[in-house]
């Protein structure tokens, strides 16, 4: 059925009136990717060179019996899935979801316990039918210290209690504004180095003269590496989000002007015809008042 010119002049300030939002969650999006993404690629050197030396602690000679050193003895699994909380950011959450639905259907005979921060991967998981043991909104700002410090203690305690054999975090890596990857990174037990590390690293066997001693250094360093592994977690994961927010608010922002143009281009032609009806009619009275 054909729109009257009134219906289609509403269409288009209803379109109008949407792409001025997208337009504005498009710009905002666009200044917290420049603000976060500066701290996701900055901080990546000192994570990676921080998780090395960590490894190279647990290849040591002088590596002592603490459970963050020790190989993983069961199948009881804590997987820490990292998505977010607001939708509007394209196939970010849809991505992430899949690639841990696939992983969790691949290791079925694993006990898998699942810890979800960020409400949109709760919710999927949770109408999927998984059990999440605890739940967590995605932490921001001054809250991000405080629930880190949170899920740090709450990892470290299941995991030095034997609760739970391993950790692992799905979450998504930032590779540039149109690429994100759904990554999983284990992050309990360290694993250590291998052979080919071992000669990048320091070109030889590894060994260390540490004061004040071993396991004194590697109380004081856990807690800062796990805590600091989950911050880049969040951020490589923020960051993701905000690139596929302002893409998608970008596409939609085109895809209304596009609308918008087609819209218009119908409009003038239903007044052209409505004009030239109206000229015939016309016409046609005069014709047959003249008759």
């Amino acid at each position: 059925m054909a729109l009257s010119p009134r219906e289609i002049l509403r269409r288009i300030r209803g379109i109008k009136s949407t792409q001025q939002i997208t337009r504005a969650m498009q710009m905002v999006a666009a200044v917290k990717l420049a603000r976060i993404r500066s701290l996701a690629e900055n901080s990546r050197p000192y994570v990676n060179r921080q998780e090395t030396l960590m490894r190279a602690f647990r290849t040591s000679a002088y590596a002592v019996d603490h459970p963050v050193f020790n190989p993983a003895k069961g199948n009881r699994l804590l997987l820490l899935v990292i998505t977010s909380d607001r939708g509007l950011c394209g196939t970010f959450n849809l991505n992430i979801i899949n690639a841990v639905i696939g992983y969790l259907e691949a290791n079925r005979g694993k006990q898998i316990s699942i810890v979800a921060v960020g409400k949109k991967g709760y919710d999927a998981l949770t109408h999927r039918g998984y059990a999440i043991e605890r739940f967590l909104p995605v932490p921001w700002g001054e809250a991000l210290t405080r629930e880190l410090q949170v899920v740090n203690s709450f990892l470290t305690e299941n995991f030095n209690t034997q609760k739970i054999d391993e950790v692992h975090i799905y979450y998504t890596r930032f590779v540039n504004v149109l690429r994100h990857v759904p990554t999983l990174t284990k992050l309990l037990p360290l694993e250590p180095l291998s052979k080919e590390e071992q000669e990048h690293l320091i070109k030889g066997e590894i060994d260390f003269i540490m004061e004040p001693s071993f396991a004194d250094i590697a109380l004081s360093l856990v807690p800062q590496y796990i805590e600091m592994q989950l911050r880049h977690c969040l951020i490589e994961s923020g960051t993701s989000e905000q690139a596929a927010r302002m893409v998608a608010m970008q596409n939609a922002t085109d895809n209304s002007r596009d609308l918008i143009k087609d819209l218009t281009l119908r409009f003038n032609k239903a007044r052209q015809a409505n004009i030239t009806r109206e000229l015939i009619d016309i016409i046609g009275g005069v014709e047959a008042l003249k008759g």
